[in-house]
């Protein structure tokens, strides 16, 4: 059979999708990430919003208009939270949850609903199919957080962390010139089996990939975690997930640390990394937000110097504590949003500037108009002709900023 696996959300998802494709080649059939012609679909969906919902049974309506005749089976976060919501849609067929999402393989020919509780250890040994530039590895599972506003700890359960054996398994199969390791909250690896990051990259010494990390809390960003880090062949970049930058803000999101813990490890990791990309989340217009209180989070924000932001307006979402909150009107949250989006172009270019005259090390991901693209080790972008291959890893020397990143000439 041909299976087409399409899927929403997180790269988290992204690399169950890749796990799913490569159990499904293994048992014989033909499968490939994306919605194409098939005879099986299978929806990997996400449920962050109640926009990402609609969009995954929009995927399903999507993929019975390129065959009207195909099986559809849906597994996720959306299943997860409501597979109710599924159950009566033409052409579905089988519907998972989180769980187990590669036994569809060999339930390809099985119908009905088989969502099964989240099992409260890392359970998955199945590596991903990798077809991109960037190779993904999965290393933990779950969420201990319960952030007030977050779906995700309800429907992913507890934090599970895979052994560190078989992260580095993984990682040394992978043929790609750079890995990200990734979870749902890669800060907590370890906590449920007594180890720890920097025991992870002690263990990935030597590997022939360089490494480049998933999103991380603040609060575990230590000496001995950055030191373990200069060991290894390490991406100095830094996904801090902020969401505001005021305290009574945070305390009203369950966020566990301050602003100024947060400034102290920005501190910290440019000690050890001076030149590392520190970027980030922010929610603009949280439940009673005012307007002294973004101004506080836009000040913050120019404070770090973050070099990009990732922006997003408030969305309430049925389930979470904050769920029925008093919400901040909807052009208020837009327009905030719009001005962090400003800061955040300012901030780029200012990243950008500071690498003019600098040599960078950037994985070529794509040629498009007459330039190879690609990221450096630090997450500038950066923009440069010459012949070299994809995938490939180039020494570039940045010659003036361009675009959403940098232009710059191979050495």
């Amino acid at each position: 059979m041909t299976v087409s696996v399409f899927t929403l959300g997180c790269k988290t998802n992204l690399y169950e999708s890749g796990q799913i494709i490569r159990r499904l080649v293994n048992a014989g059939h033909t499968a490939f990430h994306g919605l194409k012609r098939a005879d099986v679909f299978v929806i990997n969906t996400c449920a962050i919003t109640r926009e990402a919902e609609k969009k995954s049974r929009q995927a399903i309506a999507r993929a019975r208009r390129l065959n009207p005749n195909c099986r559809v089976i849906v597994v996720g976060c959306a299943t997860e939270k409501n597979a109710e919501q599924f159950a009566d849609i033409d052409n579905v067929t089988l519907i998972r949850g989180v769980s187990n999402k590669t036994k569809i393989a060999d339930e390809i020919e099985r119908s009905g609903i088989a969502v099964e509780r989240v099992n409260g250890k890392y359970t998955e040994n199945d590596f991903a199919a990798q077809e991109r530039t960037r190779a993904f590895v999965k290393i933990q599972d779950g969420c201990n957080n319960f952030c007030s506003y977050c779906i995700v700890p309800y429907l992913r359960g507890r934090s599970r962390s895979r052994s560190i054996a078989d992260v580095v398994s993984e990682v040394s199969s992978v043929t790609s010139a750079e890995t990200v390791l990734i979870g749902i909250d890669i800060s907590q690896f370890g906590r449920d089996t007594g180890q720890s990051l920097p025991h992870l990259f002690n263990a990935l010494k030597g590997t022939r990939t360089r490494i480049r990390l998933g999103s991380l809390e603040a609060r575990v960003i230590t000496r001995e975690l950055l030191a373990s880090l200069t060991q290894i062949d390490f991406c100095p970049h830094f996904h801090l997930s902020l969401q505001s930058g005021c305290d009574e803000t945070l305390k009203r999101m369950n966020r566990k640390y301050t602003s100024e813990q947060y400034y102290q490890a920005v501190r910290l990791i440019r000690e050890y990394f001076p030149d590392a990309g520190i970027t980030t989340d922010v929610i603009a217009g949280f439940c009673g937000e005012t307007d002294e209180e973004f101004q506080t989070t836009c000040d913050f924000v120019r404070k770090v110097g973050f070099a990009d932001i990732h922006v997003f307006p408030y969305s309430p979402r049925e389930g979470t504590v904050a769920y029925g909150w008093r919400d901040v009107d909807y052009a208020v949250k837009a327009e905030r949003a719009e001005i962090l989006g400003k800061i955040k172009l300012t901030l780029k270019k200012k990243f950008a500037e500071n690498f003019v005259g600098k040599q960078v090390s950037v994985l070529a991901e794509r040629k498009r108009e007459g330039f190879f693209e690609g990221y450096s080790k630090e997450y500038l972008r950066v923009y440069f002709s010459g012949d070299v291959k994809i995938n490939s890893i180039v020494d570039v020397k940045i010659t003036e900023p361009y675009l959403d990143g940098a232009k710059g000439e191979i050495v």
